[in-house]
């Protein structure tokens, strides 16, 4: 079987004071290695990005760089409303030692094909020598890269994509482009379309659930069986958005005589 990875879709802890609280971001990290992720994504949806300041983000993807110590891959979400945010974003991730860039398409606006073309080949360019991969959650942004825009832009040196359409029929879709391009690493961000995405030869999952369940997904990336499945699919009926995942972190943070917070920005979950 070739070597199929699982990352967790990173939350974003904060203190009473409202800001990140980087020592609780560090313990999660130790945590998410211990259970054998195989990377974190920094900032993305579960990781409430679209809310945090530029700072913060940059605060973060360098914060989760230096907690991995080079032993899991850190993915930067650098995805902003805006192209100017975005390649912004990209160029300090990269300059922080992010090990590849991910970028959601801008939300708010919609965008026809031409436009999304231009934004994606604007981060392609400006951080020259760090993997680009593209993000798309048309649920949450209103814009969809459909699957010949994914195909153009892997020509274009596009490095991979997290699909999180949650369609099989597209995800089949992706998983055919993917083929076409040698290294493009197409991750799913669905947990119930890990066999599918097993099957077709995908590259990994980028799972939210994992923050407190990598075992479970990484037994299902093993495994791919009904069994493992059925595992992962109770596990999510209980943590089923953002202040669940956190609670359930801090719950296991507890065992070991850690504090992570469980505020969220998102008050009424993912």
């Amino acid at each position: 079987m070739t070597h199929y990875a699982v990352h967790a879709a990173l939350t974003t802890p904060f203190g009473d004071d409202g800001w990140v609280d980087l020592d609780a971001l560090h313990l999660h990290l130790g945590l998410l290695m211990d259970d054998g992720v195989h990377g974190v994504m920094a900032a993305g949806t579960t990781g409430e990005g679209a809310l945090l300041e530029e700072s913060e983000v940059a605060t973060v993807v360098a914060s989760a760089v230096q907690a991995a110590e080079g032993r899991i891959e850190v993915i930067a979400h650098v995805g902003r409303a805006s192209t100017p945010a975005t390649t912004r974003l990209a160029r300090a991730a990269a300059g922080s030692g992010a090990d590849a860039i991910m970028a959601i398409t801008p939300w708010f606006f919609r965008h026809d094909h031409e436009a999304l073309l231009a934004h994606y080949r604007a981060v392609l360019a400006s951080v020259e020598g760090t993997p680009v991969l593209a993000y798309n959650f048309p649920n949450r942004t209103g814009n969809d890269l459909l699957p010949e825009l994914v195909d153009t832009l892997a020509g274009e040196g596009l490095a991979g994509l997290k699909d999180s359409t949650g369609s099989p029929e597209r995800h089949a879709e992706y998983l055919d482009v993917a083929q076409g391009h040698d290294g493009f690493r197409l991750f799913v961000g669905s947990e119930r379309l890990v066999r599918q995405s097993l099957e077709g030869k995908g590259a990994g999952s980028i799972s939210a659930l994992a923050n407190v369940h990598a075992p479970l997904l990484l037994q299902l990336a093993e495994e791919g069986s009904d069994v493992a499945q059925a595992a992962v699919d109770r596990a999510q009926a209980q943590t089923p958005d953002i202040p669940s995942l956190k609670r359930a972190v801090a719950e296991r943070l507890v065992e070991f005589g850690a504090t992570y917070p469980v505020a969220s920005r998102v008050a009424l979950g993912g």
